[in-house]
């Protein structure tokens, strides 16, 4: 599935799949975010992501069309039908609905324009346990894994929502789309918006959970304060007297 990812520009999402994020410093971090200036607000003074950190830790495009998804069917059909309908002429796959006979589950996979990535990527991973996907295997076979593939990685890993595993229809209208017109979005944008979207939200009081894109922000802090990094390098090492070392951010 590689060369549909390259053709989407989306190649280097395959190096972001397992990463562990810090907690504790994601909280450290949201905590001294404030949502007026989408800065950090750090003792030494304001710090913040910018799109050419995301562009250069994650080597996606930033340059091309905003990232727009609308929830409205692409079909003439309304409602979750027509998103059914959507993802069956795409992926071939025909997914429960409330109330179907196949709905077996207490949550049907679709539900209020969203979809479950679970049971899409479940429904795909029994499929090809049993017609494994080959060099030699049809041309639509690869794109459909390929598109499934980026449901997982872009609504589970780059745009997750908290603690669900729901992505909205929305992103399907983008990602079931042409491999020429996904080249064309600006990723490396949307991975900004949707972070300080996250990073606002995760300021508030009242929210004890977080989504989106957080390994980028620890990159980020990984990247502009080493001293906190899981793994030290000698030449970028900070004196031990350096006034952004130690007692300024809780550190060693």
């Amino acid at each position: 599935i590689l060369p549909f990812l390259k053709r989407a520009r989306l190649y280097p999402i395959i190096h972001f799949n397992g990463i562990k994020v810090d907690r504790l410093l994601i909280t450290a971090l949201a905590e001294r975010w404030r949502k007026e200036t989408h800065c950090f607000n750090f003792r030494e003074g304001e710090a913040t992501i910018t799109l050419k950190d995301v562009a250069i830790l994650t080597h996606l495009p930033m340059d091309g069309k905003p990232v727009c998804a609308s929830d409205h069917p692409p079909e003439d059909r309304d409602g979750m039908l027509g998103w059914v309908h959507f993802i069956h002429s795409v992926l071939g796959v025909k997914v429960p609905v409330k109330g179907s006979v196949d709905a077996t589950d207490r949550l049907p996979p679709i539900r209020k324009h969203q979809v479950s990535i679970t049971w899409l990527t479940k429904y795909f991973r029994d499929h090809y346990e049993s017609h494994p996907l080959t060099k030699e295997s049809p041309e639509d076979e690869k794109t459909r894994y390929a598109h499934v593939y980026l449901i997982g990685m872009i609504g589970g890993v780059f745009f997750s929502k908290k603690s669900s595993n729901l992505i909205s229809c929305g992103w399907l209208r983008i990602i079931l789309g042409s491999w020429e017109e996904m080249r064309e979005f600006s990723w490396a944008s949307a991975c900004l918006a949707n972070i300080y979207h996250n990073l606002c939200n995760a300021s508030l009081k009242s929210v004890r959970e977080v989504g989106g894109a957080m390994f980028i922000v620890q990159f980020w802090a990984w990247e502009h304060m080493p001293w906190i990094a899981s793994v030290q390098h000698p030449d970028r090492d900070w004196p031990i007297d350096h006034p952004l070392r130690g007692e300024a951010y809780g550190t060693r």
